[in-house]
C-alpha cells in the first residue's frame, strides 16, 4: 500500500526471516563467524541461544546462505515429532530414499550416508530450531547421533537453535551428557542502541531507496518501544510507514511512532478486529459496549433499584440466603439481551431448578454464572502467546462478576518466566495484558476503568528452573478493585 509512495520495491520491514535483509550488528557477527567456524572445523554440536525476536531465524538464514555445496544440511523448524518421525525426516531431508518402520533400519541406512558423504569431502548439518521445545527423550535420540563418527572424526554437525530457556534444559542433571558434548556455544542479544539507525536505512536500501524516512527524534522511540529487539523494530517500523502513508507524511517523526505504539499495545478498542504485536489473538466485538440511552427509562429505574437493594444486603449481610435475579437489557426492536446480574433479598419462593425469573428467549444463549472471587489468575498456553479455552471461559465468567460491580475498576498484571532480559519479558507481559484488556472491552466491560500492567518475571510464584515452574509463573492475573 505504501510501497509507491515511498519509492520502494518490496517491504523493508516484514517480519519473515529474509537472508537479503541480513543486518549483521556486533553481536550477529561474532555468531555468525564462530558457527562458520564451528562447521568448518567439524566441532560437532553448536549452541545458539537467545530471546524471542533477537534474529536467531534471520541469523540461520543467513549462515545456510554463507556455506558451500560441500555442506549437505537439514533442517527441523518442528522438534515436536516423535522419534520414529523424526528419522523419517531426516531421511526425506538428507534425499533417503526409504521410509522406516523402526529406529535400527534408519541408523543401517544413515550411517552408511554419513560415510558416503565423507567419502566426497563434504560436510553434514542438522540444524534444529526452537530446540528449546525438545523432550528429554528426543534430546537423548540427537546426543546418540552425534556417536557415529570415524576415530578421529566426526561425521555429524548438530546446531541446536533455541530461546534462553533451552540452556536451562541442557543445565538439568538429565541432560548433562548432552551439555558436555557442546563445543561451540553463542548467546546472541538484542542490537546496539547506536546501531538502530543503520539497521534501518540498510534495510530501507535494500527495499529500493536511500532516503532517510525515519528522522532522530522517530529513532529514538523505536529503540524506546523496541528496546533494540530486530523483530520489534520491525513491526513498529512496518507500521509507522504505512501510517505515514495515510497521513501523507514524508518522513516518519517521533509522534507518528508513538501513535503506533499506542496502537500496538492495543491501548485503545479499535471497530475491526485485528491481531495483536506478539500473535495474541484479539477476540474484541465491535459494537457491543452497551449504550444507557437505549435502555426504557422503566428499566432504568428498574436497575438503580434492584442496585441499590442488592448492594444494601450485601454490606449488611443480614440474610446468607439471597435469590438471583437476573435482568435483561432490552434494546430497540424488542431484542432481549443477557444483562445485568444483581443480589436481592426479596420474600420471593426459591427456584429449585435454578432457572432465572427473567428468562432469556433463547435458553442456549443463558450467560454463564459469574466467577466467584474477585480475582482470577489465567495462564499462557506453551510456546504460545494465546490462552487456552478454559480460560477463555473463565474470563468470561470474570466479566459477568465484573458487570455485578459496574463502579469498580479492574486491574490486569501480566507475568512471565525469568528466560531473557527484563526489559523484554516486561515488554512481552504488558502485550498480554492488554489483550485480555482488550477481550474484556470485546464483551461489553468499560476500558477507561481498566489498567494493564505489564510486570515481566516479578513476583514468580514456582521455581524458573523447572518447565513446570516456568509454565505457572506465565500467567495474566485479574483483580476486582471495589470503590
Amino acid at each position: 500500500m505504501y510501497l509507491a509512495y515511498y519509492n520502494l520495491n518490496v517491504k523493508p520491514f516484514q517480519i519473515s526471516p529474509d537472508p537479503k535483509f541480513l543486518w549483521l550488528g556486533e553481536t550477529h557477527k561474532e555468531a555468525l563467524a564462530i558457527l562458520k567456524y564451528g562447521i568448518f572445523d567439524n566441532r560437532g554440536f553448536l549452541l545458539l541461544v537467545g530471546d524471542v525476536g533477537t534474529g536467531k531465524t534471520t541469523l540461520i538464514n543467513g549462515l545456510l546462505e554463507s556455506l558451500s555445496e560441500d555442506t549437505i544440511v537439514a533442517t527441523i523448524t518442528d522438534p515436536g515429532l516423535d522419534v520414529l518421525d523424526f528419522y523419517n525426516f531426516l531421511a526425506v531431508s538428507f534425499k533417503i530414499n526409504k521410509k522406516f518402520t523402526t529406529k535400527g533400519d534408519f541408523l543401517v541406512h544413515f550411517i552408511h550416508f554419513l560415510h558416503k558423504v565423507y567419502a566426497a569431502n563434504k560436510k553434514v548439518l542438522l540444524i534444529i530450531d526452537e530446540a528449546q521445545r525438545l523432550s528429554h527423550e528426543m534430546l537423548e535420540e540427537i546426543r546418540l547421533l552425534s556417536n557415529i563418527e570415524k576415530k578421529d572424526e566426526k561425521l555429524l554437525n548438530i546446531f541446536l537453535v533455541g530461546q534462553n530457556e533451552l540452556n536451562e534444559t541442557l543445565a538439568e542433571t538429565k541432560n548433562r551428557a548432552l551439555l558436555q558434548r557442546i563445543t561451540t556455544k553463542y548467546d546472541i542479544g538484542p542490537l546496539k542502541k547506536r546501531e538502530i539507525k543503520d539497521y534501518i536505512q540498510f534495510r530501507l536500501n535494500v527495499a529500493g531507496t536511500q532516503r532517510k524516512l525515519f528522522n532522530r527524534m522517530a529513532i529514538r522511540e523505536i529503540i524506546s518501544f523496541s528496546q533494540c529487539y530486530p523483530r520489534l523494530i520491525n513491526v513498529i517500523c512496518d507500521h509507522a510507514l504505512l501510517t505515514g502513508f495515510i497521513k501523507e507524511k514524508d518522513k516518519i517523526d517521533a509522534s507518528i511512532i508513538k501513535e503506533c505504539v499506542k496502537e500496538l499495545s492495543l491501548s485503545k478498542v479499535k471497530k475491526k478486529k485485528r491481531r495483536s504485536l506478539l500473535g495474541v489473538k484479539d477476540t474484541s466485538i465491535a459494537g457491543t459496549e452497551r449504550n444507557p440511552a437505549r435502555l426504557k427509562p422503566a428499566f432504568l429505574i428498574l436497575i438503580i433499584l434492584l442496585l441499590f437493594i442488592g448492594g444494601y444486603n450485601y454490606f449488611s449481610n443480614k440474610d446468607k440466603s439471597k435469590t438471583d435475579i437476573i435482568i435483561t437489557d432490552v434494546t430497540k426492536g424488542g431484542k432481549v439481551k443477557p444483562g445485568l446480574s444483581v443480589k436481592n433479598n426479596v420474600n420471593l419462593k426459591q427456584n429449585k431448578t435454578n432457572t432465572p425469573l427473567f428468562k432469556d428467549k433463547d435458553p442456549d444463549k443463558t450467560l454463564p454464572k459469574p466467577y466467584a472471587e474477585d480475582k482470577l489468575t489465567i495462564n499462557i498456553l506453551p510456546n504460545s502467546d494465546e490462552l487456552s479455552s478454559e480460560s477463555y471461559k473463565l474470563l468470561d465468567r470474570f466479566v459477568q462478576r465484573i458487570k455485578l460491580y459496574p463502579d469498580a475498576a479492574i486491574t490486569i498484571k501480566g507475568y512471565t518466566d525469568s528466560s531473557g532480559s527484563v526489559g523484554y519479558n516486561k515488554l512481552l507481559s504488558k502485550f498480554r495484558a492488554n489483550n485480555v484488556k482488550s477481550y474484556l472491552a470485546g464483551q461489553g466491560v468499560d476500558s477507561s476503568k481498566i489498567k494493564s500492567m505489564g510486570m515481566g518475571p516479578a513476583n514468580p510464584i514456582a521455581s524458573n528452573t523447572t518447565p513446570a515452574g516456568k509454565a505457572k509463573n506465565r500467567r495474566i492475573i485479574l483483580e476486582l478493585i471495589h470503590p
